[in-house]
């Protein structure tokens, strides 16, 4: 499979590049900053330079990709619109250069109600407060990806941490889980490489956590 990875210079989306190439597909790294990407243990990508704020900046580096993974991510907790806006120029950019499927990370803290009390007590008066902005937007991203005509998968993701995969993840599709947790960020990436062009995925909102 030929995979674009938006946001390739993350954490997470170094995670993805690398477990793409070692399952054998043909990888393009797209980044702000491509000097910012490291040396991968399975291969080398081909890397493009992109900025999701810019429109049209990703049509080159989709056109021909049968996937793209959005890994974007943003180190304060500001009103922003760069998950928004990355997810508008993601659909364009999809419908122009025939990508099938396009998979995008979200925030499992955008749906608090179904929670213990106790987690939704923390959750609304601490972590809503302190992400607040970043909710709004990555919502807003949601809506533009749930009502465009691409084949997504929105995967909602928790408190992201370092370290080794999950051998069971919970994974949930269309619902969320029932409490809150964490999840290792080589979880979530194994788990989006595992699920490229999944058909069960597609139009879905998954949460993931780890088991």
């Amino acid at each position: 499979m030929k995979l674009a990875v938006v946001g390739a210079a993350g954490r997470t989306g170094r995670l993805v590049v690398d477990l793409a190439l070692a399952a054998g597909h043909t990888v393009t790294a797209v980044a702000r900053t491509p000097s910012r990407l490291p040396d991968f243990a399975h291969g080398t990508p081909l890397t493009a330079q992109a900025d999701v704020q810019r429109p049209g900046s990703l049509h080159a580096p989709l056109a021909g990709q049968d996937a793209v993974v959005s890994t974007l991510g943003t180190t304060g907790r500001a009103a922003t619109t760069v998950f928004s806006d990355g997810a508008r120029e993601l659909v364009a950019a999809a419908r122009a250069g025939g990508v099938r499927h396009v998979v995008a990370m979200s925030s499992a803290g955008l749906d608090s109600d179904h929670l213990p009390l106790a987690q939704r007590v923390v959750t609304r008066l601490v972590v809503d407060r302190l992400y607040r902005e970043v909710h709004r937007d990555l919502a807003r991203m949601e809506a533009v990806l749930t009502e465009s005509d691409t084949i997504w998968t929105v995967v909602r993701v928790p408190m992201l941490k370092d370290g080794p995969p999950s051998p069971a993840p919970w994974v949930s599709y269309g619902l969320p889980l029932p409490k809150a947790g964490t999840a290792t960020r080589a979880t979530v990436a194994s788990w989006i490489v595992g699920h490229l062009g999944a058909a069960e995925t597609f139009r879905h909102l998954v949460a993931i956590a780890d088991g």
